[in-house]
């Protein structure tokens, strides 16, 4: 009797051991969830908005000898995200955020570079372009007074600047890519 009892406890532990999940498992994957709740969609550069939508900033071909301290940039270049259509309706305040990919450094804000051979020693920063001085937009964080465009005319502009800087006292050539996501926001 003792020894069915004991095969019976072993053989139910072995059977539970089986059915419960083990509590050291890797990650196999991720699933992100994306969208709005919004009566308002507008266009953005003439495209639908989606993953296809490609805003492209050329940056120029700049030389490392530009960068003589940490802070030195190159010269800005202006980009804006135009919003228009028939979806696009009048009063409508839009404001972007830039989100929080793998290549935004999160200290400085700023977009490391991207690629098999990228520069080093500088980083992508952007700026709001709607006020005279412009202020940094930090990428993958909340901006404390970010950019508001309302629409008029079922149009709007969002302008921005980009440039290198130097985030180390040498900057050695390389490719000087990289990318941002962001999501717009009705009000």
């Amino acid at each position: 009797m003792k020894r069915t009892s004991l095969l019976s406890l072993a053989t139910s532990s072995l059977m539970l051991a089986a059915l419960v999940p083990s509590l050291s498992h890797a990650t196999d994957g991720v699933v992100n969830f994306s969208g709005s709740i919004t009566d308002v969609t507008c266009n953005i550069n003439g495209q639908a908005p989606g993953e296809n939508n490609i805003t492209n900033v050329e940056l120029g071909r700049i030389s490392p000898s530009i960068f003589k301290a940490i802070g030195d940039a190159s010269p800005f270049e202006p980009f804006a995200l135009v919003l228009s259509g028939a979806q696009c309706a009048d009063g409508t305040k839009v404001v972007v955020d830039f989100d929080q990919v793998g290549n935004v450094d999160v200290v400085t804000g700023n977009l490391k570079l991207i690629g098999a051979a990228p520069a080093t020693g500088v980083q992508i920063q952007v700026f709001n372009d709607n006020v005279a001085a412009g202020t940094k937009v930090p990428l993958g964080q909340s901006e404390a007074t970010p950019q508001v465009a309302t629409v008029a005319g079922n149009t709007a502009t969002l302008k921005f600047k980009a440039n290198y800087v130097a985030t180390a006292a040498s900057v050695g050539a390389g490719s000087g890519n990289s990318f941002v996501r962001y999501t717009l926001s009705y009000k």
